[in-house]
Order: C-alpha cells, then sequence, then structure tokens
C-alpha cells in the first residue's frame, strides 16, 4: 500500500487522493476538474488504464505507481509537450535517484530499458471553447515485479526485472514530484538533461503517423520536446505527433 503520509511530509505543495482500484485515473480527474491544481491521484490498481492512441495500461493491483497530476497551465500550445517531456524525464530521474538504473526516454513518453517499456506518460489538455481548461499529466511506472499478460509480455518490464530489490513506491513518487519541480524551474535543464537520456539519436527508426509508416534517422529533439529527424531525401524535419519504434 502507497504511504500517503510520507508524501504528505515530503511534498506539502501538494495534494493527494488515494483510491483502491479505479478505472482510470485520468479520467477520474477529467469529472473532478473543480479540484485544486496540483492535486494528484493515485490508484492501487486501474481497471482501464490509458495509453497513448487508445491503447490500454495494465494496471495490475500493488504492483506500480499510477497516478495523475492536475496542472492548470496558461493557454500555450507548447504547453503540452513541454509538460510530457518533464514528466517523463522526472519519472527517469526519480528512478535513477532511488534504483541506481537509468532507462532511455522513446519520444515522447515513454521509458524504457534494454528495449522494454517500465513506464510511459499520458498527458491530456482540456479545453473550453479555444482557452485550455487544464492538463491532467497521467504516470504509469511498472514497480514490482508480475505476470505480465502474453500479449505485453516481451514489450513490458518491471524496475524490479532489473534490480533485486524492493523499495516503497511512495518514495519514488516523492523522487518524481521533486524532480518535476525542479524541471519546470530550470526548462533548459529539463532540456540538456532530457537531450542526454533520448533513445534511438543517430539511430534508423520507424515513424507511424497517420495511417503510414515511413524511416527517419533521430537527429535530437527541438526546444520545445518536437522530435528532429532526418528523412529518407536527407531532409531535416520535426515531428510534432506521431509515433515511433525500432521496427517496421
Amino acid at each position: 500500500m502507497i504511504d500517503v503520509r510520507v508524501l504528505k511530509k515530503l511534498c506539502p505543495t501538494y495534494s493527494f487522493l488515494h483510491l483502491d482500484t479505479i478505472d482510470s485515473t485520468n479520467e477520474y480527474l477529467k469529472s473532478r476538474l473543480d479540484l485544486f491544481e496540483k492535486t494528484i491521484v493515485i490508484a492501487e490498481g486501474q481497471t482501464q488504464g490509458k495509453g497513448r492512441n487508445g491503447r490500454s495500461f495494465y494496471s495490475p493491483k500493488g504492483c506500480g505507481i499510477y497516478m495523475s497530476l492536475l496542472i492548470k497551465p496558461q493557454n500555450d500550445p507548447n504547453t503540452i509537450f513541454d509538460l510530457t517531456g518533464i514528466t517523463a524525464l522526472s519519472a527517469l530521474k526519480a528512478i535513477q535517484t532511488v534504483y541506481g538504473i537509468t532507462p532511455s526516454i522513446k519520444w515522447l513518453n515513454d521509458l524504457m530499458v534494454q528495449d522494454q517499456k517500465i513506464a510511459g506518460i499520458l498527458c491530456e489538455s482540456l479545453f473550453f471553447g479555444n482557452q485550455m481548461k487544464a492538463m491532467i499529466l497521467g504516470i504509469g511506472i511498472n514497480v514490482h515485479s508480475f505476470k505480465k499478460p502474453l500479449d505485453i509480455a516481451s514489450i513490458a518490464a518491471s524496475i524490479e526485472d532489473f534490480v533485486p530489490i524492493k523499495k516503497p513506491r511512495s518514495i519514488l513518487i516523492a523522487k518524481f514530484l521533486h524532480s518535476f519541480d525542479d524541471y519546470l524551474a530550470a526548462p533548459d535543464k529539463a532540456l540538456e538533461d532530457y537531450r542526454k537520456h533520448l533513445a534511438y539519436v543517430n539511430q534508423k527508426v520507424y515513424i507511424h503517423q497517420q495511417g503510414q509508416t515511413r524511416s527517419g534517422i533521430v537527429r535530437g529533439i527541438d526546444d520545445h520536446f518536437h522530435l528532429l529527424i532526418e528523412n529518407s531525401q536527407g531532409q531535416s524535419e520535426s515531428l510534432v505527433s506521431a509515433e515511433i519504434s525500432i521496427r517496421p
């Protein structure tokens, strides 16, 4: 069980709602936009955890961190990319600090160890007319080892599959929030560190976009975490919405 008392002590600027098993922490916050900014919903398990592009995030009870953070930012179209990148980087730094392993970041929002996914970030923007009303930062981290369904057995892993020690999930959450606050205050440092941990730099990847697949070479990110690639014609592109993989 995640110890919320520890979180309240270590992260006093945040508010915490701790639930047992719900459908999705992101969906819960969508129905509670009246809550104060920096409210965090944490679930012990999810029955309909959300991933990118309509995928699910398998969330067995007591095995991971399944939480969503409510932010009410300025109406800036780059905010979703900046905050998604900072959230992924903050999760990486927390894992690195607590467990001593350093994942890589598969753009924009997956944390990988040995080409297996251990964490994913899903940031959703909510608008009232043309004005951004809120952002929900969803964080899913596989912490304790668990029996994986066949459809994800070859691509998903947990932190403790690679590190034979157990740590309280509350400590990992606290380290994440400390890193998140630090990077929000130092966006240039966030860009610098994200670039250091970006996966597949100078490697060929496959870009899946609008039902089509093409190849390119990863060259880095721009100042708003958009992916820079070199396409098959040798031209530079900045990707805003796409998914990449090392397999066709």
